[in-house]
This record gives structure tokens, C-alpha cells and sequence, in this order.
């Protein structure tokens, strides 16, 4: 756990689209035991982007560690609301800003690959992109993902959301 908390304190966000804040930081600190509970059984519902509550979709976090030292996260989701079919799609994926630049981004999708064949009856998953980070869309294609869709970022006004999707 300490090491999770250097990430953040480093600039490792568990969102793409929401910093993490002090505040937010603090609440880890606090209660790490509530935080590991959290990930392992999430809450039904979360907050949106926007501020509004929406229906958790069945999901699993994998960290991706060397020794004590945490590296980033894979978020999988079991199956598609119509917000994930748009942004987010089935994984995504983090690595603290330290480790980037060394592969661990894409060691961790092909991993996270083959935990989902393992244990999700998908026979393909959906990621998106931001059409703005050239490094995640290498990571992507390396693991075979093709690029099928690009269409207007939900929350982000003025950016592109790239889908791919790879074959299991």
C-alpha cells in the first residue's frame, strides 16, 4: 500500500478523466483496509463524470507489481453499459508515471488478455482511446486490437474517443 501511495502522489490517477486530488489521496491514506474492500467488492453505483450516479457494471482490478512496488492497474469490465460501449469500453489500463516508457503498460493488457479468456466467457473486448495518446493506441495495436470507430469524446467536449477491439 505505501508504494500505491507514492503512485498517486506521483500523478497515478485510478480515472482518465479525474485527477486525483489531496483530498482524495488523504481518504486512501486514511483507511487502506476500506480502500483494498472497496476494490474487491465495489459499490453497486458510482459517480459519473459529470456528478450524476450510475449503475456499476460488474468489474475486476488487477495491480501490476514488481516485488513491494506498484507499477499500475488494469480495470476490467465483465460486460458493456451504454456509456462503456462509448468510453471506457471492457479494460483499461494506468501506469504510474514513473514506470512509463517501459513496457508495463503493454505486459499488463496482454496479461489482463489472458485473465479475461480465463475467466470471462468474452470472445472479444472493446478498449477506447483517446484519439490525443499516441502511447496507449501503440499499446492497443501491439495486442492486436484494430480500430473500428472513432466518434465524439461523451466527456470530453471537442476530443475522439478511438474504439478497437480485440479478438480473444
Amino acid at each position: 500500500m505505501p508504494s500505491f501511495l507514492e503512485a498517486l502522489r506521483e500523478g497515478y490517477s485510478r480515472d482518465t478523466l479525474r485527477a486525483e486530488t489531496p483530498e482524495s489521496i488523504a481518504e486512501v491514506a486514511a483507511d487502506p483496509a476500506g480502500f483494498i474492500d472497496n476494490l474487491l467488492d465495489p459499490p453497486a453505483s458510482l459517480t459519473l463524470p459529470d456528478g450524476s450516479q450510475g449503475a456499476a457494471v460488474p468489474s475486476t482490478t488487477l495491480w501490476y507489481i514488481d516485488g513491494a512496488t506498484f507499477l499500475g492497474a488494469l480495470y476490467i469490465r465483465h460486460h458493456l453499459n451504454e456509456n462503456l460501449e462509448k468510453v471506457g469500453g471492457h479494460v483499461g489500463y494506468a501506469v504510474r508515471p514513473g514506470a512509463r516508457g517501459h513496457g508495463y503498460a503493454s505486459a499488463m493488457l496482454a496479461q489482463g488478455l489472458d485473465y479475461i479468456r480465463a475467466n470471462l466467457p468474452l470472445q472479444r473486448v472493446l478498449l477506447t482511446v483517446n484519439a490525443l495518446n499516441p502511447a496507449s493506441i501503440r499499446v492497443i495495436e501491439k495486442n492486436g486490437g484494430q480500430h473500428t470507430a472513432s466518434i465524439p469524446h461523451i466527456w470530453r467536449p471537442g476530443e475522439t474517443a478511438l474504439h478497437y477491439w480485440i479478438a480473444l
